[in-house]
């Protein structure tokens, strides 16, 4: 991150921009940083121009200001911040911009289509010193915060095994013609786009990184889509524990079948993060370990607060929590180098499915 803060960071009112208002979780966002208490102005820009922007009598939150071009509002606004919502071979050249203009940005997961991309932005955010992260929402859902401090804390004894599943509605049900199944605009498929949340919690609750990656990617919708719509990949993380994910869109009546589950040498925690009633937010923890004998069994539900916006109350927070360590020059709970770990596991698991090896990752990222 940073290590000194732009200075009109240094007092109140901060001014933010959403750059991008057509983009899947664009609402959603824009919900946010209209609620987000630490933002004052708030102004948008439809970036591509879109006849789907949202018109001037629509429900969404209004901004102070909009813009059709990303220079205009540049030229126009001292900005503090901005959140960048594009399609995935957008958003590089956009971060680029605004970090180069000194701007501290989010942008939308996963922030690129490569590894290089990202590699690209984490170069120039040191070169700036202006910091940047993608949206790994869930690492502020108090769900996943518990279960980091429950595993930190040696409830599970040494980690041995992980599982975990992003399995959510059909290519059909979202639309095939949408970019997201386009190679040339997505980069990729469920890895890309949801697994990659699942990808980034693993390292977050251990605090392992990835060792080796192998498994199977496939195209099996039939909507003639050109990325991968199913995934099941194996890995081993750093201290010699194995795992699986599996990703697909495919379910036809609901939205999820989401979830994680970490077992040790004393324990484990099931989080079914989704189901057929919707968000979960209960871990089931069962534990042998020093101190929690006398409980064995038991069930922690945190759930997290209501609010508007993507993410509900942890978007809000996210948000806020960004924009003060950038004023702070102060580390956040995810950054550059979250989203760069995240996608070499990714293009590991295209490596490991299209030569049918097992991709070792260097030092919990890279591919070797």
């Amino acid at each position: 991150m940073t290590e000194t803060a732009p200075e009109s960071l240094r007092g109140p009112g901060v001014t933010a921009a959403l750059v991008g208002l057509t983009a899947p979780h664009s609402s959603g966002w824009r919900q946010t940083l209209r609620h987000c208490p630490t933002i004052d102005r708030f102004v948008v820009c439809d970036h591509p121009r879109s006849e789907a922007a949202v018109p001037p009598d629509s429900p969404e939150p209004h901004p102070d200001a909009a813009y059709s071009d990303v220079g205009s509002m540049l030229a126009s606004e001292n900005l503090d911040f901005a959140l960048i919502s594009v399609r995935n071979d957008e958003a590089p050249e956009l971060g680029s911009r605004f970090l180069s203009a000194g701007i501290p940005v989010i942008i939308e997961k996963p922030a690129a289509r490569t590894s290089a991309e990202i590699q690209a932005l984490i170069d120039l955010s040191r070169r700036t010193g202006v910091p940047w992260c993608t949206g790994f929402l869930n690492r502020f859902l108090p769900a996943a915060q518990e279960f980091r401090e429950i595993v930190g804390a040696g409830a599970l004894g040494r980690v041995v095994s992980i599982e975990a599943r992003m399995v959510t509605s059909s290519v059909a049900q979202r639309g095939p013609d949408h970019w997201l199944f386009q190679q040339a605009t997505a980069g990729g498929g469920i890895l890309h786009w949801l697994a990659i949340h699942s990808i980034d919690l693993i390292r977050y609750v251990t605090g392992l990184e990835f060792a080796q990656v192998s498994g199977h990617v496939a195209t099996l919708s039939d909507t003639g889509i050109d990325v991968e719509d199913m995934a099941a990949v194996s890995f081993t993380m750093s201290n010699g524990a194995v795992g699986n994910l599996h990703a697909g869109y495919v379910l036809r009546q609901r939205y999820g079948d989401i979830g994680m589950t970490i077992r040790g040498t004393l324990g484990e925690v099931v989080w079914p993060m989704w189901d057929v009633s919707g968000r979960r937010s209960t871990l089931q923890v069962h534990s042998d370990a020093p101190g929690w004998e006398s409980v064995g069994y038991k069930e922690i539900t945190v759930e997290p607060r209501d609010a508007p916006g993507y993410g509900g109350s942890g978007g809000i927070e996210f948000v806020s929590g960004f924009i003060r360590a950038a004023a702070g020059g102060d580390p956040f709970i995810t950054d550059g180098d979250d989203a760069l770990k995240a996608m070499q596991f990714v293009e590991a698991a295209y490596a490991a499915s299209s030569r049918s090896e097992v991709i070792a990752m260097k030092g919990g990222g890279q591919a070797v």
